[in-house]
């Protein structure tokens, strides 16, 4: 099968066993156990390349996965066989005009926020820097600048994308806007896309953001502090609340990072009901916005062994927070391993994007809620059961939690699919608009091509 996919890519597109240290390189991702042995890893130049990659996929019946920033925890971004590395494909320009940016499929956000910081300008992206564009924007999008602005996926324009059969598409609302829609939450099912185009928003300011830690002592004033500045909270404010293990103690306390878009002053101020409380230390500062997605940097490294979750929570509710702090505790004192584990309460403002009707997009987390996303990490593979378990366990409360809420009905929330364990029900992660993704998907990818992620099953197939 060698000469086979070597009559099709020149050699130095592709990886295989054999290349030594490019091609261990190749494989590593944000998460240990994510990683994969593949037979071939491929490195498209263009979207005739990726068309290509497809259609040797087909022909030879194999799995294929594809790579952007590689932080799919669940193994989304690998594969035993085949996976097309989406590495050339990184550029990002920006049109001043029309205040677009377009960004290849295989670029990950420090790029995007630091060309476009070049023109005075920023777009939704992700809150950790080295993530990928792709896997982000597919399942939806949360960032500092949601508040005012949304999702990510509402500032997408326009995409191409290369589906199952190898045909290159590009798609917004008004072509092949069916795709276009299915993109938009559910992306990774439906092809892969080797650009997107941004809206792009002025940013001639810098921000004010950075950390704060309290002890454990203070969560009950910290979580009063949130939800003061929570209810009177601007458009240009955003906030998160970590339980974690910050160096160099390494014990549990709750850390808060506060994020104004404007002067340190005026944050400051924004932020008084946390200063109030008496932080133990004081890492904000103003800084330029293309630095402000990678204050988290130091906590997401790369390495070790993973699991992402998310919840709904509906409230800065005091219970829940004190229940899940004192769930934190429990874990990492029976655990030492999993201190570099965290439970953030993400307080980014729903109202901006629940402005965007909910059958608008394929994204089914659009119902008035924060984020709970635990973060767990570990270095024993004899634990990798245990987390992924204690993780589910813990995160099922608020998921039952926000559909009991008053009104959840279709749009009930069952967390934010690109932060899943990867075993969660697929009909519970599209909720309402999986029958119509069903049907789209057998248009698509009638044969599954796509299937790491939340695999979608086509209508009709196999007697689906």
């Amino acid at each position: 099968m060698i000469s086979d996919i070597l009559s099709v890519f020149p050699k130095d597109q592709v990886l295989t066993p054999g290349d030594g240290a490019p091609y261990e390189e190749a494989l590593h991702r944000w998460a240990e156990n994510a990683e994969r042995r593949a037979k071939f890893v491929l490195l498209p130049k263009s979207a005739t390349d990726v068309s290509n990659a497809l259609k040797f996929v087909v022909a030879n019946g194999l799995e294929v996965a594809v790579k952007g920033g590689g932080h799919s925890a669940s193994g989304a971004s690998s594969s035993e066989d085949l996976v097309v590395d989406m590495r050339h494909l990184a550029g990002v320009s920006v049109d001043v005009e029309k205040s677009l940016i377009t960004v290849g499929g295989g670029a990950v956000w420090a790029a995007v926020d630091a060309e476009a910081a070049k023109h005075g300008l920023a777009t939704v992206g992700g809150t950790v820097n080295h993530t990928g564009v792709g896997g982000l924007t597919l399942g939806g999008g949360y960032g500092w600048l949601t508040p005012k602005y949304g999702l990510t996926i509402d500032n997408l324009v326009q995409a191409e994308v290369v589906t199952a059969n190898g045909d290159i598409l590009t798609c917004s609302e008004t072509e092949n806007p069916d795709l276009f829609w299915a993109i938009r939450g559910a992306g990774s099912n439906f092809g892969v896309v080797t650009y997107f185009t941004l809206k792009a928003y002025p940013q001639p300011n810098g921000v004010y953001s950075g950390m704060m830690a309290f002890t454990p002592a203070q969560l009950p004033a910290v979580i009063a502090a949130a939800q003061t500045w929570a209810a009177g909270a601007s458009v240009d404010e955003s906030c998160m609340v970590f339980f974690a293990c910050p160096p160099p103690a390494r014990a549990p306390a709750v850390v808060v990072a506060p994020f104004f878009n404007g002067s340190e002053e005026e944050g400051r101020a924004r932020f008084k009901a946390f200063f109030d409380v008496g932080p133990v230390a004081d890492m904000t500062r103003a800084l330029p916005y293309e630095e402000q997605n990678a204050i988290q940097n130091p906590m997401a490294t790369h390495g070790g062994r993973k699991a992402l979750k998310s919840a709904p929570l509906g409230s800065v509710d005091g219970e829940v927070m004190t229940r899940l702090f004192g769930e934190y505790v429990e874990l990492v004192e029976a655990y030492p391993d999993a201190k570099e584990s965290a439970l953030i309460v993400e307080l980014h403002e729903w109202k901006k994007f629940m402005e965007v009707p909910f059958d608008a997009t394929s994204f089914a987390n659009r119902g008035p809620y924060y984020n709970v996303t635990f973060v767990m990490r570990w270095t024993d593979p004899a634990l990798d059961a245990t987390m992924r378990q204690w993780t589910a366990t813990h995160a099922k409360p608020l998921v039952d939690a926000a559909g009991a809420r008053p009104g959840a009905g279709a749009q009930v929330a069952r967390g934010y699919a690109n932060f899943g364990l990867g075993d969660e029900r697929v009909r519970d992660v599209f909720g309402a608009h999986y029958d119509r993704l069903s049907e789209l998907k057998a248009r698509y990818d009638p044969d599954m091509v796509f299937r790491k992620w939340f695999p979608i099953t086509p209508k009709g197939y196999m007697g689906a």
